[in-house]
């Protein structure tokens, strides 16, 4: 979203000379920003092919990774990564992948022979409903947010001031118009009944986790980073921030935060390339493994949960009751609550905790279980049931 919003403002400030503040605090003039801003710069994408070094795979099925407004392949944040992950690790095993627009998707189709598609819920808001009904005859599979008929329910549990439900209530009956060949999410048992609706409406479901992209993140380690104590990368916001700060508050004095966005605590490292996370996470004391409370109510594991395991990070997980789904007991600690996760970073300070026999058997886990070549593995096979 603020890749989005940073787009509209910077086209605007270039063409009519208005500061981005004014922008963002004035509904109208974002309004017209959105309406006037080229879609050739909603969606960036620099180098779209992933070819495989495989000949054998070359003619395999290609896939198509839809990518919507505010996707930037240079600008490395969740959005991004993810769909590199899954282009990258589909090249390696199971054919071409490509990153489309989702406004040249109809057209970039007839390019190909029944090619798999990934799409969110999120494009579908870009098309008609006579234009989802063109990709039935297409290897769709769409990632999934909760079901509609489960949004007010949701909300009602947290703190979460979003637009995100009008969105997908908007896409729904275009996502059924388009009869996708399953849904998925990384949420598994422990949070299926967020998401189950979309069963009982005749779709077929798939739990797939993010993965770790090892070219990416790999053990690196760096003396500049060796004698912090607590380290997170990442973005701070009002819902986000309610476990994150009462996981992180009571170490405030030894925590130290990297991320696009500034942090309210005295040690903010600032921005943080890819590079020095990679060389941070393997070489900090303790990685916290934190999500929020939306994330821990639906079950939600994200990229982050692999990458830092994927360095060799020693970590410490949140009480996301999805986390033994992908790690187990004698794979990556797991704090039942703030309180426990105060004393498990206690122990680990005190030297009662073998960091680096922790760091081995989740490293290990994720290059065993969670690359991005096994979640293309899993997705080829679901395509095919």
């Amino acid at each position: 979203m603020l890749r989005k919003w940073a787009i509209y403002y910077e086209f605007m400030n270039n063409i009519l000379l208005i500061p981005r503040t004014i922008i963002r605090n004035n509904p109208l003039l974002l309004s017209i920003a959105k309406k006037i801003t080229p879609k050739s710069l909603l969606v960036k994408i620099t180098k779209p092919n992933f070819i495989p070094t495989d000949k054998e795979l070359i003619h395999q099925q290609q896939l198509l990774i839809v990518c919507n407004d505010g996707f930037d392949q240079n600008f490395l944040n969740a959005t991004s990564l993810i769909r590199i992950g899954y282009a990258r690790g589909w090249s390696k095993v199971c054919g071409p992948a490509k990153l489309v627009s989702i406004y040249s998707l109809l057209e970039e189709i007839k390019l190909y022979h029944k090619p798999a598609i990934f799409m969110s819920v999120y494009d579908f808001n870009q098309l008609t409903i006579l234009q989802a009904k063109k990709l039935r005859n297409f290897d769709v599979f769409v990632w999934a947010s909760i079901h509609p008929k489960k949004i007010k329910e949701f909300k009602s549990k947290i703190i979460l001031k979003t637009n995100d439900d009008k969105n997908w209530i908007d896409a729904y009956p275009k996502i059924i118009a388009a009869e996708p060949k399953f849904l998925w999410n990384s949420c598994t048992k422990s949070c299926l009944y967020w998401y189950d609706d979309w069963i009982k409406d005749g779709l077929k479901w798939e739990s797939i986790h993010p993965a770790a992209d090892i070219e990416k993140y790999y053990p690196e380690s760096n003396n500049k980073f060796n004698k912090i104590k607590i380290a997170y990368v990442g973005g701070y916001w009002k819902e986000k921030a309610q476990a994150l700060d009462t996981y992180l508050n009571p170490f405030e004095d030894i925590f130290v935060p990297f991320g696009y966005e500034s942090w309210p605590y005295r040690n903010y490292g600032g921005k943080i390339s890819q590079e020095e996370e990679r060389k941070l996470y393997s070489s900090a004391q303790i990685i916290p493994l934190i999500t929020g409370p939306a994330g821990w109510l639906m079950g939600e594991i994200t990229e982050r949960y692999l990458r830092a395991p994927a360095c060799k990070a020693f970590c410490i997980a949140d009480q996301n009751p999805a986390l033994r789904d992908i790690f187990t007991k004698d794979e990556m600690i797991q704090a039942k609550n703030a309180n426990h996760f105060n004393e498990l970073v206690n122990d680990v300070l005190k030297g009662k905790i073998d960091r680096v026999s922790w760091a081995e058997k989740s490293y290990q886990a994720v290059i065993k279980k969670h690359l991005y070549t096994h979640r293309a593995i899993q997705i080829k096979k679901a395509l095919t049931k």
